[in-house]
């Protein structure tokens, strides 16, 4: 059964979370097993985070399976700046050149509201950066936002 849900009572004012599959199984005293986990995907009792392979929304997939859902996640998590905002929208534009960024190995969840902004970033960049034919311009187009993300948090513009 749950540690932190249960069927009692579902609450809609909870804010949503995008999390890993690790993160998704500590809500259950033992972590599902993978095709167990797998299956609940495609039927739909888990809701994929499209954008983000590997992801998860945490609530609505609590929901789904007939558990209460969470309103904070059970470790203190810093909001992500700016930088890592937009570090994010470029892997999901690219991710051959544009990685993942290392912050988000150490992340397990990510609110949702920062996942969507990331996500129009992309969608701002992605013929930007895809009109563009060699690298070398895309990663200086790259280097630009991150520039611009910069001069943004630190009150410059």
């Amino acid at each position: 059964m749950s540690r932190s849900a249960s069927n009692t009572q579902t609450t809609t004012d909870c804010p949503e979370y995008v999390v890993t599959r690790e993160a998704f199984n500590r809500y259950f005293e033992k972590p599902m097993p993978t095709s167990t986990f797998h299956d609940l995907v495609k039927k739909g009792k888990i809701t994929k985070f499209k954008p983000m392979r590997g992801h998860f929304l945490l609530n609505d997939s609590l929901r789904r399976l007939g558990l209460r859902e969470v309103r904070e996640l059970p470790q203190p998590r810093s909001a992500p700046s700016l930088d890592d905002i937009v570090r994010l929208a470029f892997t999901l534009i690219d991710r051959n050149i544009f990685p993942e960024p290392s912050w988000l190995l150490h992340v397990e969840a990510i609110d949702v509201k920062d996942a969507d902004h990331a996500t129009r970033l992309a969608d701002r960049c992605r013929d930007k950066v895809e009109a563009f034919d060699h690298v070398e311009l895309k990663l200086a187009y790259f280097q630009g936002v991150l520039d611009w993300a910069f001069m943004e948090a630190s009150g410059e513009l």
